[in-house]
């Protein structure tokens, strides 16, 4: 399968670089906003426990790439046959393809509300859409040693950058008074820190299974959940510090004026750099026919003119849904891979057991994520339906085992 990283420079440090910028978005520190109800301590305990449960999540996802040296989309082939693995694509991109909107919807309105408080700039929404949506075509169409080297630039632009914006904020937090009166209980802010890891756990692989070692998707993952964690608590400690949590406000009163601006567009852009490059591979593995790069360009104008017409009312929603989607399903996935084996389903066309216990895992999900415990909603879910698919499977094994040996 084809992709944008086939470069002897596709190291470990390379593609941990890659999943920091993933991290670095305006995205997670306006997601960071919504704990500053629970207040600094808590709210960044939230944050601790979210990011090691979804931290261990995702690298269990990382490493069944790894060791297959197989993308998202492949490793589920394992586990829901070929046609599960299909519509496991398409259900995938449409998320990614969501997912890009949503980040270009942010940047683009927090660059316009920024750009009109600097220079009296009118409203210029769309077109700062298109200009933030459309940049990653520069990442896009570059050979992979131009995207290493321009990383390293961005990663460490972003960082300083970011650490900037939050030191201020998160030092003085506890020093001002919030005028935040919206209810959030724990497990709900550990919840949204979880939903966040697993909204990338159908990526990971198609990035972990260049890797030589486990030690490179590790890497992946502390790099991702170190950048994760600190966009979150720049986004809690801002909330709590200045009494709001839109982000485009917070932006503006950080007073950090044109280098607000550069975070902005390059967070943005390298964040969708990444869900414009795994929905490619999506499509490239229902089709392989289709040319990665020109597929990409493709998801990205779909993305743009989605963000365009989209609105951000539904954000939280939206994180809930991937979690309820995508968590039922690595569970199976996993129960399959580390104590099954893959050893019923991995050359069939469908596999309906394993499809109705998504669907209940679904459900579950849905109607429990209202009752959510001190971790949240996802570990329960996934620990019921690995559990229920391991016995299932143990009961297969034995009645096949049962039948051969009467015959």
């Amino acid at each position: 399968m084809s992709t944008f990283f086939t470069s002897t420079n596709n190291s470990s440090f390379n593609v941990s670089l890659i999943w920091f910028g993933t991290a670095v978005s305006v995205a997670e520190i306006m997601t960071g906003t919504f704990l500053a109800p629970l207040g600094m301590k808590d709210g960044f305990l939230a944050i601790l426990v979210g990011h090691v449960i979804g931290g261990i999540i995702l690298y269990l996802a990382g490493i069944i790439g790894a060791n297959k040296r197989c993308s998202a989309s492949e490793s589920i082939n394992l586990s829901f046959g070929k046609l599960g693995s299909v519509s496991f694509s398409l259900l995938n991109t449409i998320q990614l393809i969501g997912w890009t909107s949503i980040m270009t919807i942010i940047g683009a309105q927090a660059f316009n509300k920024l750009m009109a408080s600097l220079w009296n700039m009118g409203e210029n929404t769309i077109l700062w859409t298109i200009i933030i949506g459309l940049f990653p075509c520069i990442w896009i169409f570059s050979t992979m040693d131009f995207v290493s080297k321009i990383n390293k630039v961005v990663m460490l632009c972003l960082l300083l950058a970011s650490l900037y914006l939050g030191f201020g904020a998160v030092v003085s937090a506890n020093e001002v008074v919030t005028s935040l009166d919206e209810s959030m209980s724990f497990g709900m802010a550990v919840e949204l820190n979880i939903a966040m890891c697993l909204s990338w756990m159908p990526v990971i692989s198609d990035y972990t299974r260049t890797l030589k070692n486990h030690t490179g998707t590790l890497s992946c993952v502390v790099a991702y959940c170190f950048g994760s964690i600190l966009m979150y608590t720049i986004g809690l400690g801002s909330a709590v510090h200045y009494g709001i949590t839109d982000i485009c406000d917070i932006f503006m009163l950080s007073r950090l004026g044109v280098i607000s601006l550069v975070v902005i567009l390059l967070s943005t852009v390298t964040t969708n750099f990444i869900t414009i490059n795994s929905s490619s591979i999506c499509l490239n593995h229902i089709s392989n026919q289709l040319d990665v790069k020109y597929t990409a360009f493709f998801v990205c104008i779909i993305s743009t003119l989605l963000a365009i017409f989209l609105s951000m009312e539904q954000y939280e929603t939206f994180l809930y849904f991937i979690a309820a989607t995508f968590a039922p399903l690595f569970a199976i996935a996993f129960s399959e891979y580390f104590f099954s084996h893959n050893i019923y389903h991995q050359n069939s066309f469908i596999t309906g057991k394993n499809c109705l216990l998504w669907l209940i895992g679904f459900i579950a999900y849905e109607l429990l994520i209202d009752y959510s415990t001190f971790i949240g909603i996802t570990v329960p879910v996934m620990l019921a339906i690995a559990i229920i698919n391991i016995f299932v499977n143990q009961l297969i094994g034995a009645k096949k085992f049962s039948l051969n040996k009467r015959y």
